[in-house]
């Protein structure tokens, strides 16, 4: 039938067909070009071309997003799932061309999502050659990417994963400052926390020795010999302030320094009794000890109250220029003081005997070296004067008289030690002359320990103080026969002190005894001597022992505590699911348990012998990714359409 409606049915069966033809080819050719050209983003955060998103979901993300970009100092994430990455078929080049296409700033991150192809990337901007980079590294976005496709996305959790994209970049590593501020807290932590633990170790075996009665006695020797010191430096100091100012005017200091040398030598005399051969009972020694102990310290705070007020009295900051010439002058005289020394000492040597000399034989060369450093006080006091330091002024002054005043003792000593020498010389002695030998002895004995502050030990201190105190006798006694034993025994006791002033011979701890009891002498009569050195430790040895402990186990202290810091901060990365303030605070307290088993327990503490760098990333697709920078550019927050932003990491995730 080809008539007329024939005829028209079939050109509009034509029409038709090549209608749906032209559809059907414009449809596939406008999907094949949405395919092949990086699309534009949708209002929003969120780009659903696949339709995996409903309409609830899709509005808990956008306001997710939202609120995210809303906060300061947090990136923005876009995010667009499509069917598949065709052109290019790339899953990072496809997301950094969309990127880039849509103008992201570096702190825009785009999550593309290729919900058939199973495939994920994060297009972001790590920096380089003048780029600016976004918030997080490149590492970070991996592990991102890892957590997203393995833990999300593999079960078709398209909301999950976005969310968790989202809450992962509200976490921001925290800037680099807070990390030095971090660090240098966790130092000034370590060395209280040591220097806390060694002054705990100190008191400690401070009260472990005063818990023993021989701790008692090496304590009570040792701060006698301190104060002792103390005492003759301030005598010497208190000679040039009284020849400055007049007896008048430092009368009080006068006074208190008699009344603590009279202190003192009631100490040496309770030292001699624990000292000497008899036992004591425990009762005894605790009460000697104890008020030997407090006398020192009574000593100690009579000459700290002075001192401030010697300091104000000699005002020597405002009179610096009349100091300075008044020390030449006396150093000037000084020169003479080695020379007499050494001159005398010749006449001696050839007169006597080397054992005799022993306490006074070096004191030339030693005048020699204090001369020499008193050159050198004036030269730095000549400096402080210039530069107006009074603090310095006043230190070189007190040093400087203290050199010149001891190198006037050591040549005393020497002069003082021929009277004795020649007074024992003499021929037919009497009662009266063995006194007045006694009295030179003991003087030749004080001048070498005057003259040595600080260098001489209990042991010679306490043989003084027992030579004058029987010289005393000596001299007080009506007896001639008595007095003469006791002016004998003082002039032996101050040759012991020679011998121990110049070359000791017998142990701090050597306790004294007299001569076997089977001797025709009487006890009184017997000569005094020390007896063989005792198998304990002078009480300097155990103090060097105890700061060379303390030095070792503050080295162990700090050892432990980097060793607990470097395990706080690995497990703080284990545990603390990479939040900043929990990974710090173990580092912390890793720190603060390290320092105190090291100190405590013998060992400094160990680290991990692993790297920040021990795990590694496998390449998605089997390429290893490469750290480039990005070749693209931008100026402030845009960024250019050309180049990659994801420094050239090939791939993106499968899932």
């Amino acid at each position: 039938m080809r008539g007329p409606l024939g005829r028209i049915t079939a050109v509009a069966s034509a029409i038709g067909l090549t209608a749906g033809i032209a559809l059907g080819g414009a449809l596939l050719s406008g999907g094949a070009a949405s395919a092949a050209t990086p699309p534009d983003l949708d209002p929003g955060f969120v780009t659903d071309a696949s339709g995996v998103l409903g309409d609830a979901a899709e509005a808990r993300l956008e306001k997710q997003l939202g609120d995210l970009a809303a906060k300061d100092g947090r990136p923005e994430l876009y995010v667009i799932l499509v069917p598949d990455f065709e052109d290019p078929g790339n899953a990072l080049a496809w997301a950094d061309a969309t990127a880039l296409r849509n103008n992201l700033a570096p702190d825009q991150y785009l999550l593309a999502i290729a919900t058939e192809g199973r495939t994920l990337a994060i297009s972001a901007e790590y920096g380089g050659d003048g780029v600016q980079a976004g918030p997080l590294s490149e590492d970070r976005i991996l592990q991102i990417e890892d957590h997203l496709g393995g833990d999300y996305l593999a079960d078709d959790d398209w909301e999950g994963g976005i969310s968790y994209v989202a809450g992962e970049l509200d976490r921001v590593p925290w800037p680099w400052w807070v990390w030095v501020l971090g660090v240098a807290t966790l130092a000034l932590l370590v060395f209280g926390v040591t220097r806390l633990v060694l002054h705990l170790r100190r008191r400690a075996a401070a009260a472990a020795e005063l818990r023993t009665l021989e701790g008692q006695k090496k304590r009570a020797a040792r701060l006698l010999v301190r104060a002792d010191e103390a005492v003759r430096t301030s005598e010497q100091e208190l000679g040039f302030v009284t020849a400055e100012f007049g007896e008048e005017t430092t009368a009080e200091f006068t006074t208190v320094l008699k009344e603590c040398r009279a202190r003192l030598d009631g100490g040496f005399q309770l030292l001699q009794k624990l000292e000497d051969s008899t036992e004591d009972t425990p009762a005894e020694t605790r009460a000697w000890t104890d008020e030997i102990i407090r006398m020192c310290a009574q000593t100690d705070r009579d000459l700290d109250g002075r001192k401030q007020q010697l300091a104000s009295l000699r005002a020597l900051a405002e009179g610096s220029a009349a100091t300075l010439t008044r020390l030449r002058t006396a150093r000037a005289e000084a020169t003479g003081i080695q020379q007499d020394a050494a001159e005398r000492l010749a006449v001696l040597t050839a007169a006597f005997p080397p054992a005799a000399l022993v306490g006074v034989t070096g004191n030339p060369a030693e005048i020699g070296r204090r001369l020499a450093a008193a050159d050198a006080q004036l030269a730095a006091l000549e400096k402080a004067v210039q530069a107006h330091k009074p603090s310095a002024i006043s230190q070189a002054v007190h040093e400087i008289e203290r050199l010149l005043a001891e190198a006037g003792d050591l040549r005393d000593a020497v002069k003082a030690q021929a009277d004795a020498l020649a007074a024992g010389a003499a021929p037919g002695q009497t009662g009266a002359d063995a006194l007045e030998l006694a009295k030179a002895a003991v003087r030749a004995a004080e001048a070498s320990v005057q003259a040595r502050p600080g260098e001489v030990n209990a042991l010679a201190l306490t043989r003084l103080n027992l030579a004058k105190r029987q010289l005393a006798a000596a001299t007080a006694s009506g007896d001639p026969q008595e007095a003469a034993r006791l002016a004998a025994s003082a002039s032996d006791v101050a040759a012991q002190v020679q011998a121990l002033t110049g070359a000791p011979t017998a142990p701090a701890g050597a306790r004294f005894s007299r001569a076997a009891a089977d001797d025709a002498r009487s006890e009184r009569e017997r000569p005094v001597m020390y007896d063989e050195p005792s198998s304990r430790q002078s009480w300097q040895s155990i103090r060097a022992a105890s700061s060379s402990d303390d030095e070792g186990r503050g080295g162990k202290a700090i050892a432990g505590a980097l060793g607990g810091g470097l395990l706080g901060l690995v497990g703080g990365f284990s545990l603390a699911d990479g939040s900043a303030g929990l990974i710090i605070l173990f580092i912390v307290l890793g720190a603060v348990f390290g320092a105190l088993s090291g100190a405590f327990g013998g060992n400094g503490g160990g680290g991990s012998s692993s790297g920040w760098g021990g795990s590694s990333h496998s390449s998605w697709g089997g390429s290893s990714r490469s750290s480039r920078s990005s070749s693209s550019s931008r100026s402030f927050s845009s960024r250019s359409s050309g180049g990659s932003r994801s420094s050239g990491r090939s791939g993106g995730r499968r899932f």
